[in-house]
């Protein structure tokens, strides 16, 4: 299967840790959630939220690890939900269906799209072999001079295996080839491929559009997470990674280039939004609601752009999940352990759904781990005040990034949901209340430069509202 062109977000720096419940304790495996649950079940309290958790409207604070290396400022607005409850939402993945499939094809889609899977004609194979052959006659490149290929034979070198299994290889496939191949318009329809992966959509260039893709994904085994892309790359149209104004002139792949040079988009947030929206409506998404639209840059090196990214994720009652740009991986396991001895092991991604707007339209959308609310685990969950969070935070940030030589300015502190896994469960979360902060991370380089890294998407800690212990977003729990 033909692996298709997606949105990428930008390259980040993590510093990730374990999960973390006190100092004194440090790294831990996992977490109850039964003891979440029934913590969360005690008296909630009165009032609206901001009012049960004393959240101040501003935090201060300044602090730094023993050996002065890592010093914080915290100069931070708190935000927390206007809302009277805050239950906790057991979720469950979900699949795309055929219906959703219909309304990408019919709403993103501006031109013919034709299948993935067209077989390769004589031609087409006969002009490979030819750059092939030319590849042979130049040599190879110093990287591929290094190269070794493992083969039933042995180890072979670049020439060896261009020469003795590549070259071979499409020459087979060459008599193999039909003399023409006549393209199957897309039909966007889910075709299962056998194995539990179902797939639709299908690609095509035209020099209006340029490149346009919609692919679907629709896994049963989790494999290969359920998504869906769209992309519509017209010369002034696609963007093919994201950049905050703060981080653009600091990205080295734009290196010399004004920011402020850049043509701006004049289609406004609002209009931008009520494309989106409608989008949105028509796939029929329980709860999903805009969480936060900013302009972003990129594009590549040679030709940079500004689109509008859209963001959008569960709102539950009037409180949002987060929107993170960390991904889900596995854990990382003491020397000798083996994955089963992880409290965790289930690499489910986040749930998010990203488009990307210009004047030219939705150029752009990313639709990945779309997940289904099962049931209400607790109408309204009880949370820790505000004050004791924020002693939490002070010891376990140096916890966390004991050893960094930095300066950290937390910017802003939020109160949201974030979908954390259950203990000894692939693939059921729950949405539990959390504080994230977040903020930008300095360091000194080694030409006495400071280069100073912030992502707005990324928490610098996220702390569980409920019972206090520190939540690790890159695995989840």
């Amino acid at each position: 299967m033909k692996k298709l062109l997606a949105l990428s977000l930008s390259l980040v720096l993590l510093l990730a840790a374990g999960c973390q419940s006190t100092p004194e304790e440090g790294i831990v495996k996992g977490k109850s959630s039964d003891a979440l649950i029934e913590k969360a079940q005690t008296t909630p309290g009165q009032g609206t939220l901001a009012q049960r958790v004393n959240a101040p409207a501003h935090y201060d604070a300044a602090f730094s690890n023993e050996s002065g290396t890592l010093t914080v400022t915290v100069d931070a607005a708190v935000t927390v939900p206007d809302a009277e409850a805050v239950p906790i939402i057991r979720v469950k993945p979900a699949n795309i269906t055929q219906a959703q499939t219909d309304v990408l094809m019919d709403q993103l889609v501006q031109g013919e799209l034709y299948d993935f899977d067209m077989p390769r004609t004589k031609a087409e194979i006969a002009d490979q072999i030819v750059e092939v052959k030319r590849q042979i006659a130049q040599g190879p490149s110093p990287e591929e001079a290094n190269t070794r290929y493992s083969t039933e034979d042995g180890e072979l070198t670049w020439e060896e295996y261009m020469q003795d299994v590549y070259l071979p290889m499409l020459q087979e496939q060459y008599d193999a080839a039909p003399e023409t191949a006549e393209r199957q318009l897309a039909t966007g329809k889910l075709t299962d491929d056998g194995s539990g992966l179902k797939l639709a959509g299908g690609a095509n260039t035209t020099a209006e559009l340029g490149w346009e893709s919609l692919v679907v994904y629709d896994s049963e085994n989790m494999d290969i997470p359920t998504s869906a892309q769209y992309v519509r790359a017209a010369a002034e149209g696609f963007i093919f990674s994201y950049n905050t104004a703060e981080q653009f002139s600091q990205t080295m792949d734009y290196d010399g280039v004004d920011i402020e040079d850049l043509a701006p988009v004049s289609v406004t947030e609002a209009e931008a939004r009520a494309m989106c929206d409608a989008v949105v409506k028509a796939l029929d998404i329980p709860n999903m609601t805009l969480y936060a639209a900013a302009k972003k840059y990129g594009g590549g090196k040679e030709a940079p752009r500004c689109c509008w990214e859209l963001q959008y994720t569960r709102n539950i009652g009037g409180v949002p999940v987060a929107y993170t740009g960390y991904s889900v991986g596995l854990p990382d396991l003491p020397a000798g352990a083996s994955a089963a001895e992880a409290v965790y092991i289930a690499p489910w991604d986040y749930e998010k759904l990203n488009f990307y707007v210009n004047d030219g339209g939705i150029v752009g959308m990313n639709w990945q781990s779309p997940c289904q609310l099962t049931d209400t685990v607790t109408e309204d969950a009880a949370l820790m005040d505000f004050a004791d969070v924020a002693d939490i935070f002070q010891k376990m940030f140096t916890v966390k990034y004991d050893g960094q030589d930095m300066d950290v300015t937390v910017s802003a502190i939020r109160l949201s949901y974030m979908r954390v896994s259950e203990q000894d469960k692939s693939y059921t979360g729950l949405l539990v209340p959390v504080w994230d902060f977040y903020g930008s991370q300095t360091w000194t380089l080694g030409d006495g430069e400071p280069y100073t890294f912030y992502d707005p998407d990324m928490s610098l800690l996220t702390i569980n509202a409920v019972d206090g212990t520190v939540v690790d977003r890159s695995l989840g729990y």
